[in-house]
C-alpha cells in the first residue's frame, strides 16, 4: 500500500507527464459512510472524457465500462464505471472493496485519478494538509467546486469583460501585486462583476477564494509571458524560474483566506487583532476584540475569542489548541471539504468548534452537521459579545 508522502512526488510526475486528471475531495457519500444506498466515487459529468474517452455522453440507458486501477504497492484491481442517465449518476464503483483504505478514515481527502490508457488508471489518495496542498498548488488548481477535470493544454478563457475588469485593475503591474492587493484585487471583480452590493459571508467567501485562483493565473500569464515565449537557453534558468512560479502559488494560496476573513470582519464591524499575540511569541490568527484586552486580566474571559483560519486543517487543527491559555473553547474556521467522525470527534473533545462556509456543510458526516458553525453563526455569535465594545 502507497505511503502518502512517498507518493507526492510519482503523484505529481504522473499527472504532468499524462497532461489531464480528475480529483475531488471525498464525501460520507464518496466513502460509502453515510448509510446512503450508492456504493462508489462520484465522478462530475465535467470528467466524462477523462472515463469515456471520445464516447459520447448517452441519452438515455446506461453507459458502462470496466477498467483497471492502480495503487502503488497494491496488486491492480478492476472497477466499473457506470452512469446512469435516468437518475444523472456518474460513478466508479467495485473501487472501496478492492482498494487498500480504510474508507471511514478517507473523508476530506483527495482522490486522484490519472488515465495512463484507455484502460488504466493510477488512484492516489492524499489525506493531510501537507500533500493536497502540495498537489493543489502545483498545478495551481481551485477546488471550490469540490472537483476540478485538469487539462495542461487548457487556456484560461474568462467572458471578455470579465477579463477587461480583472486586467484593468491590475493595470501598471509589472510584477504581482502583494497577497493583501490579490485578494482585494479578487473581491472588487467579483463584486462589480456580479453586481453585488451586500456580501453573503458564507458563499462570498468560497466565491472570492475561487476567483482569486482565475485572477492570479490570469495575472500570471500576463506577468510571465515574455519569459514563456523566449527559450532559456540552459537548464539552470528553467529550474530556478519553475521553483520560483511554484513558490508564489504556495505563497498567495497561504495567505488568501486570513486576507479575505480579516475582509468580512471588518465589514460587519467585529473588533479584532490579525495576527493577535498571546503567550511569548504565540500569534493566533484572529484574536478578538483585541490583544491589549486577552493581556487584561480584569478582562472578562468568557468574552475572548481565538479565531485560526486553515485553508485545509486534517492535522494542524491541533496546532490552534495552544495557541492562547486564557481560552479554553477555540474556534477554527476551515475550507477543508469533509472530514472524518473520528478527528470531529477528537475536535470536539478539544473544545475546538469548527466553522465551515454552509455550501460545504453537506460533505461532511451527517451526525456532525449540525454541529458544525457556519461563518453566519460565528459572526453572530461575535456581534453578541461586542455590540458595545
Amino acid at each position: 500500500m502507497q505511503r502518502e508522502l512517498d507518493n507526492l512526488p510519482d503523484a505529481i510526475e504522473a499527472a504532468r507527464q499524462n497532461g489531464r486528471f480528475f480529483c475531488k475531495f471525498l464525501t460520507p457519500n464518496d466513502a460509502g459512510v453515510n448509510g446512503a444506498h450508492q456504493d462508489g466515487v462520484y465522478l462530475n459529468i465535467g470528467s466524462w472524457d477523462i472515463f469515456f474517452n471520445e464516447v459520447s455522453i448517452p441519452a438515455t440507458g446506461i453507459r458502462e465500462r470496466l477498467v483497471m486501477i492502480h495503487i502503488d504497492g497494491w496488486q491492480p484491481f478492476e472497477s466499473r464505471i457506470v452512469y446512469y442517465t435516468s437518475k444523472k449518476e456518474f460513478r466508479i464503483t467495485r473501487f472501496w472493496s478492492n482498494a487498500p483504505f480504510n474508507r471511514n478514515e478517507m473523508v476530506g481527502a483527495l482522490i486522484i485519478f490519472i488515465p495512463l490508457s484507455k484502460e488504466d488508471y493510477k488512484v492516489y489518495i492524499f489525506n493531510t494538509e501537507e500533500e493536497i496542498e502540495e498537489f493543489s498548488q502545483t498545478f495551481s488548481l481551485s477546488l471550490a467546486d469540490n472537483y476540478t477535470v485538469y487539462h495542461e493544454d487548457d487556456i484560461i478563457v474568462a467572458e471578455e469583460t470579465f477579463e477587461d475588469k480583472v486586467l484593468e485593475l491590475v493595470a501598471g503591474y509589472k510584477d504581482f501585486p502583494e497577497t493583501a492587493v490579490m485578494a482585494e484585487i479578487s473581491r472588487k471583480v467579483f463584486m462589480e462583476y456580479y453586481s453585488k452590493k451586500k456580501i453573503q459571508p458564507d458563499k462570498d467567501l468560497i466565491n472570492w477564494v475561487d476567483t482569486e485562483y482565475t485572477v492570479f493565473r490570469l495575472i500570471e500569464q500576463e506577468v510571465y509571458k515574455d519569459k514563456l515565449i523566449r527559450p532559456f537557453g540552459e537548464l539552470q534558468p528553467l529550474l530556478d524560474f519553475a521553483s520560483s512560479a511554484l513558490n508564489r502559488r504556495k505563497s498567495r494560496a497561504g495567505r488568501s483566506l486570513e486576507h479575505h476573513i480579516n475582509y468580512i470582519l471588518t465589514n460587519v464591524g467585529l473588533p479584532f487583532d490579525n495576527p493577535g499575540k498571546t503567550e511569548g511569541e504565540k500569534k493566533p490568527d484572529f484574536l478578538l476584540p483585541s490583544t491589549n484586552h486577552y493581556h487584561n486580566p480584569e478582562y472578562p474571559q468568557e468574552n475572548l475569542i481565538l479565531l485560526g483560519v486553515k485553508t485545509t486543517c486534517k492535522d494542524r487543527w491541533r496546532q490552534v489548541l495552544s495557541e492562547g491559555e486564557r481560552i479554553p473553547n477555540k474556534h477554527l474556521l476551515t475550507l477543508q471539504q469533509g472530514i472524518s467522525e473520528n478527528q470531529l470527534k477528537e475536535m470536539e473533545n478539544a473544545h475546538l468548534q469548527l466553522v465551515v462556509p454552509k455550501p460545504y456543510h453537506k460533505q461532511y458526516p451527517e451526525a456532525y452537521k449540525e454541529k458544525i458553525w457556519s461563518v453566519s453563526k460565528f459572526i453572530d455569535y461575535a456581534n453578541e459579545k461586542y455590540t458595545l465594545v
